[in-house]
């Protein structure tokens, strides 16, 4: 196949690997952890407005944590993050336009209890990165590898701590009661430790003639390599006069599972 570009790498399966407009996702400083903390005692105190903030309160048996930060929209700012193994907590991670928010439910059991400490303790463990596109610049000691463009500018560089995406997460399915056992079952595992960033979530709606009932996807970290998927039902309330609804509904949704790497992409 003829290279119509000034640089075309493509990899095995013949896909485009990099490029003239080849864009790193650079990190944007280090790693970080929630250092401030409000306590909130009910949901609708939940204001996703300061940059890293967690809020919380205690229901009768777990914790419910909103996690918030602010990403640059304009230069396409993503939020990754990872977590300790435990396949009780479930993450609700969601991003609308220049705003990244994390909801965690935590159960109050033997592990953690019904302490505020022993919550902390968990989600200081809870690592988060920043990655944008930036301009690369000329190492001072080379490199592996370096790409150039047609003018001269470096594009990619292997010293770089990169995003490099592993896979991307799509199912959907058409019907009301086939979408908690489609998702419900879902487990993803790679060969490499994995930040999640998601750019979409869902939630879906199961209707009756009595009860409408709120579902959301969730994803709880299995180990370092693996995660599951699932559907959590958060709210019912009772349908008003004696109209219901019924039927099929569409349910989609995209996960960014993604890991630092100095490793050549090709």
């Amino acid at each position: 196949m003829a290279v119509t570009k000034y640089i075309e790498v493509r990899n095995n399966d013949n896909i485009v690997t990099i490029d003239d407009n080849y864009r790193n996702l650079v990190r944007d400083g280090k790693s970080f952890r929630v250092k401030q903390y409000k306590k909130c005692n009910s949901r609708s105190e939940f204001i996703p407005r300061d940059n890293e903030v967690y809020q919380y309160f205690k229901g009768e048996t777990e914790w419910e944590v909103l996690i918030t930060f602010d990403v640059d929209e304009s230069i396409n700012e993503i939020l990754a993050f990872n977590a300790p193994a435990d396949e009780l907590v479930k993450f609700f991670p969601l991003r609308i336009q220049d705003r990244y928010m994390i909801n965690i439910i935590v159960p109050v059991d033997a592990t953690y209890g019904d302490r505020e400490s022993s919550l902390q303790v968990y989600l200081g463990r809870i690592s988060f990165a920043k990655y944008n596109n930036r301009d690369l610049t000329d190492p001072e000691h080379g490199a592996g590898l370096i790409i150039y463009n047609k003018d001269g500018k470096p594009i990619f560089s292997s010293e770089e701590q990169y995003l490099r995406v592993l896979q991307y997460y799509f199912k959907c399915t058409e019907k009301l009661h086939d979408a908690q056992q489609v998702f419900e079952k879902t487990i993803l595992d790679f060969n490499n430790s994995i930040k999640i960033a998601p750019f979409s979530a869902c939630n879906f709606w199961r209707y009756t003639p009595q009860v409408t009932i709120n579902y959301r996807l969730y994803i709880t970290f299995l180990s370092m390599t693996s995660i599951k998927i699932g559907v959590h039902a958060y709210g019912g309330f009772f349908n008003q006069g004696e109209f219901g609804i019924s039927g099929a509904i569409q349910v989609t949704t995209s996960l960014w599972c993604c890991k630092d790497s100095r490793e050549e992409v090709i």
